[in-house]
């Protein structure tokens, strides 16, 4: 009987070079992989999104699709922002308080949610008629991207 994949075998089949945050010193390198991975299935979102944007603007100029086509491209590009602007890794925090081992469970199952929701946006957007259901992955996404920040502080100071 195959055994279920643990939160971070799943995360290092998601994100190729991902070897979870179990060294102290590949800590900011794993926190980079797995915000370029997320980054990189938005920015891709966004092209297909444009592309099925362009083609309905073409046919039909007033199409109210246009509209929230626009303002999903709009968010996407502001999760995309703040996932750049995010301290990676942890940076000089990880050097003051040590990550316990459930944290990094924690962390890891955060990256795992954050990469998996942002491929499901990529694979959703293939299609104009899912609009709705990305502008819902959307505002999920960026909900586990603002608390992903705070997963790299101690409990007190979240």
């Amino acid at each position: 009987m195959p055994k279920e994949l643990t939160p971070l075998e799943k995360l290092q089949l998601l994100v190729p070079g991902y070897r979870g945050y179990k060294v102290k010193d590949l800590i900011r390198q794993d926190d980079f992989l797995v915000r370029q991975s997320t980054i990189s299935k938005l920015e891709n979102a966004i092209t297909n999104i444009s592309q099925q944007e362009a083609q309905i603007a073409a046919i039909e100029p007033f199409s109210p699709a246009l509209k929230k086509m626009e303002y999903i491209v709009s968010q996407l590009r502001t999760i995309i922002g703040i996932i750049n602007s995010q301290q990676g890794g942890g940076a000089d925090v990880y050097a003051r308080y040590k990550i316990q081992t459930e944290q990094l469970d924690e962390i890891v199952n955060n990256d795992l949610q954050m990469v998996s929701i942002a491929n499901e946006i990529l694979n959703l957007s293939s299609s104009p008629d899912t609009v709705d259901a990305i502008l819902s992955m959307v505002s999920k996404l960026k909900e586990v991207v603002i608390n992903r920040n705070k997963l790299f502080y101690p409990q007190e100071a979240r």
